[in-house]
């Protein structure tokens, strides 16, 4: 079994709200008695991409487990590299390979410098084309990625998901070694089926944004910053993909019921 956390759009500003809130996800990961072989950021680290911001993302997402960190629109893919890995300020996409004991994961940056919404190049599709040829016949295999490819009926993220997806989903759809796809970017946690596989998007730690059933005037952004941050737990196992959403409370945890 591989365990998995996923956390997304944690949006660190310089600001104690979001910070506080990592800091308790990252304190209930610690504590678990299991505790998972990765940790994958997806996305909107910061707020504005700014260096101060991923110096605050880097002290609150310490750990002694491996922390993958891709890229989303609100990021920066030279400060990512330069704070958060500690590698040349490069700004050409962020694709990176997880190996683990059977299980693949192929991180694809689907950001576009100056713009919103997502597309994953020619070379990021064909880098994920070349990992999938080079993983073993028996590896599950798991994609993850910002921005959902599929209409999530949010009038905030649908205008900016994904662009192309066609693309993907025929990879997805021919590879039976892929047993799911991963994103953020929503604020809410959804689910549906992206090539005959799992498409489960997280929740953000940060907010939660409302969908279309929410919206009562044109343009309003039903953004809730009240609810305590939620995060993702994927189980692979089998060569199949479950995934439970945990919600880690603000005031700790109560082991009774209140009465």
């Amino acid at each position: 079994m591989i365990l998995l956390a996923q956390l997304s759009d944690t949006h660190f500003d310089l600001y104690e709200h979001n910070a506080e809130r990592v800091e308790r996800v990252m304190a209930y990961l610690a504590d678990l008695p299991r505790r998972p072989d990765a940790i994958l950021v997806t996305g909107d680290i910061t707020d504005t991409g700014e260096p101060g911001q991923y110096e605050q993302a880097r002290t609150a997402l310490l750990a002694d487990v491996p922390v993958y960190f891709l890229p989303g629109n609100h990021d920066d893919r030279a400060a990512l590299r330069e704070v958060l890995l500690r590698e040349p300020p490069t700004t050409g996409a962020l694709n990176q390979a997880l190996r683990l004991d059977g299980v693949t994961v192929a991180l694809l940056d689907s950001t576009v410098p100056g713009y919103s919404g997502g597309t994953l190049s020619d070379a990021t599709l064909a880098w994920l084309a070349d990992l999938l040829r080079e993983t073993p016949a028996t590896d599950a295999v798991l994609v993850a990625l910002h921005h959902p490819p599929l209409p999530m009926y949010s009038t905030v993220v649908d205008p900016i998901r994904l662009t192309n997806p066609d693309p993907l989903e025929r990879l997805v759809a021919a590879d039976d070694r892929i047993v799911g796809v991963i994103s953020g970017h929503m604020h809410a946690m959804g689910t549906t089926l992206f090539g005959g596989r799992p498409l489960v998007v997280a929740p953000s730690v940060a907010s939660l944004i409302g969908g279309v059933w929410e919206v009562a005037r044109p343009g309003q952004v039903p953004i809730d910053y009240g609810p305590d941050p939620s995060i993702l737990l994927h189980v692979i196992e089998d060569h199949r993909l479950t995934s439970i959403v945990r919600t880690v409370p603000m005031g700790g945890w109560i082991g009774v019921q209140p009465r």
